[in-house]
């Protein structure tokens, strides 16, 4: 090919791939969405919002026999109040097979996604999931989200049925004109999740049944956990989530008995009405 030719043939190569670095850059940017679209609950006082759960924690292992502990429930929302500090509920639970305890009357989500208040107390929410996002396991999104996107959060502290770690987040899908997202979330990390705490704060050991037919009282170990799962959110509200978490965990009982296994938890959770 002639020299000169030769160069013009570069030129107009390196002119198409710049010119479709921006043609992909500005497709990437048309696709991005404001999060806040996806993320942040706009509820009006009156709105009514009911959601089903469940929790399961299975462990089995050598020497002893699955133990299986299961949890599901409905609960029951309507907005009273909504302020710039916070959303304000009224919340009815029910607890399948457990005494009815009546409808909470200004429950209140704070602003900040993280934080229940009620009868003048407030603490951390850790739960899996919940009516709301909660940044505490999903990190502060990047302020415009698209699908394939993705962000590291640092979990510091346990939660219900997992331990302080690491996670990264992924958009799966984004529906902008329903203000619905599709997020996945993965994670690792080591030690007891807020659900171990709580039993060992409550002094009720965990108990399970030996091969030989002995119930016996155990300690539990937790070890490495992983996790993963996948929820949908729109406008701010959790439409439908599922978590699973695995790990080794080792169960010492007070005479010196050591039996390893392995355990699963997963939550479940669904809006049961369309009302947003």
């Amino acid at each position: 090919m002639n020299p000169r030719f030769r160069a013009v043939g570069k030129l107009a190569f390196f002119a198409s791939i710049f010119c479709l670095s921006i043609s992909s850059a500005h497709a990437s940017l048309v696709h991005a969405e404001p999060a806040a679209t996806f993320l942040h609950p706009e509820l009006k006082v009156g709105e009514r919002l009911s959601d089903v759960f469940s929790k399961t924690v299975s462990t089995r292992g050598e020497g002893f026999m699955e133990k299986v502990d299961r949890i599901s429930g409905t609960a029951d929302y309507k907005v009273t109040g909504v302020t710039a500090k916070a959303i304000v509920f009224g919340e009815d639970d029910r607890y399948d097979g457990r005494p009815a305890r009546g409808p909470l009357h200004d429950v209140e989500i704070l602003r900040d996604g993280i934080t229940n208040c009620f009868a003048g107390k407030c603490r951390i929410n850790d739960q899996t999931s919940g009516l709301v996002f909660n940044p505490l396991l999903w990190g502060n999104a990047p302020e415009q989200l698209r699908a394939g996107m993705s962000w590291d959060v640092a979990i510091s502290a346990p939660w219900e049925i997992g331990p302080a770690g690491t996670e990264q987040v992924r958009v799966l899908r984004v529906d902008p004109r329903n203000g619905v997202v599709t997020l996945s979330r993965t994670g690792n990390g080591a030690g007891l999740s807020s659900d171990d705490q709580s039993r060992e704060k409550s002094g009720k050991p965990m108990q399970i049944t030996t091969t030989a037919g002995r119930t016996i009282e155990v300690s539990l170990i937790p070890g490495k956990a992983s996790w993963i799962g996948y929820t949908t959110i729109r406008k701010g509200v959790i439409v439908s989530d599922v978590i699973m978490v695995l790990r080794h965990v080792t169960l010492v009982s007070r005479s010196g008995d050591r039996f390893e296994g392995e355990q699963r938890a997963y939550t479940l959770l669904n809006l049961t009405q369309d009302a947003i």
